[in-house]
């Protein structure tokens, strides 16, 4: 049956013909895509990533219509020191972290890290994009990636593992993990042990009895899952610290992203993301504040008004350090701190 044979072949070749072309398409379809890798070293399933950056991700594509992608490491690309300069060589593509911990590298950034001032992480968030644009930016900080976001955390308290702290002659001599240099050297000339560590070590370092508690935010403690190795909580009121943390991507990559694709993506990103990441971390602090009331009952304290003055005057000398720092820098830096005030009691109101 010559006819039926025939048939076959062509219905055969067809469909090889097919196959051929659909495979010959998918080189295109990831061609066009630019696929841009984020070193994932927070816990995946932490707020900060699922909430916020993740969805960030997703936004990213949504608006570029599927011509740029970001891509969660299944691993870590580098560890939290080096996540910055990861992205500068390219090692990331995307990355996000707090600047202290690279000490010296952002001596800008720390004016946003003394204490007392972080009343309101979204707040405070959004006014620290308009201080970076308006005075840190034009001295040429982080000129060598493309910053696309810059946050604040919910302010830190002091976090122990037995008994909470109710004096500076209370603090002295516990050894405390530190996550910015201003709070280990203030803490120091206290007569406090800092110990440095970041997030990822805080469990082992608790659990073993290294520290013997932590300057941290409410909701890290919980995040991080270590609240088993916390029992006294002593709340600073706008925080004995905050971390800044930055949202950057390699240059490289950037100007491989086509400008109506990069105004887009600026347009989610900026002040808008900023206060996003910032608003989702007082969000949380405040969940995992009232969780801590709850277990923890008498051992949650509030900082004495004496004690708040004991921190005050111990912290007294870094806003005058900070101002001759910036000053090196070409920066004005009274305008500066009066800027980022004026901004945090507009964005207040």
């Amino acid at each position: 049956m010559p006819f039926v044979k025939s048939t076959r072949r062509s219905a055969v070749k067809g469909l090889l013909v097919s196959v051929a072309m659909s495979w010959a398409a998918l080189p295109a379809i990831a061609k066009d895509a630019l696929v841009l890798n984020y070193n994932q070293w927070f816990p995946n399933g932490h707020w900060s990533q699922a909430q916020g950056l993740h969805k960030w991700f997703d936004q990213i594509e949504e608006v570029t219509e599927g011509r740029v992608k970001v891509q969660s490491s299944a691993k870590p690309l580098a560890p939290p020191n080096r996540n910055y300069q990861a992205v500068i060589d390219g090692v990331a593509d995307i990355a996000w972290g707090p600047h202290g911990y690279t000490p010296g590298v952002f001596p800008l950034t720390e004016m946003a890290e003394l204490p007392f001032i972080t009343e309101d992480a979204g707040v405070s968030s959004k006014a620290f994009w308009r201080l970076w644009k308006e005075y840190f930016e034009p001295t040429g900080m982080q000129s060598d990636v493309v910053t696309l976001g810059m946050h604040v955390t919910a302010g830190g308290n002091i976090s122990m593992r037995e008994e909470p702290v109710t004096s500076m002659a209370e603090f002295k001599g516990k050894k405390i993990r530190v996550p910015t240099p201003v709070v280990g050297r203030v803490l120091q000339e206290q007569g406090v042990v800092p110990v440095s560590g970041s997030l990822t070590e805080l469990r082992e370092m608790l659990s073993r009895g290294i520290v013997d508690g932590t300057v941290i935010s409410d909701e890290l403690v919980t995040g991080f899952k270590v609240d088993d190795d916390i029992h006294a909580v002593t709340h600073v009121p706008g925080g004995i610290f905050s971390n800044t943390a930055f949202i950057i991507m390699n240059k490289g990559k950037w100007d491989q992203i086509s400008a109506e694709d990069q105004a887009a993506i600026m347009k989610i990103s900026g002040e808008a993301l900023s206060e996003r990441m910032g608003s989702l971390w007082q969000e949380n602090d405040l969940i995992a504040r009232e969780m801590f009331k709850e277990r923890l009952g008498d051992n949650y304290v509030v900082a004495s008004d004496a004690f708040m003055a004991e921190l005050a005057d111990a912290f007294s000398g870094e806003l005058d350090a900070w101002k001759v720092k910036a000053t090196d820098a070409g920066v004005d830096a009274d305008a500066a701190v009066a800027f980022y005030e004026a901004q945090i009691n507009e964005l207040s109101d």
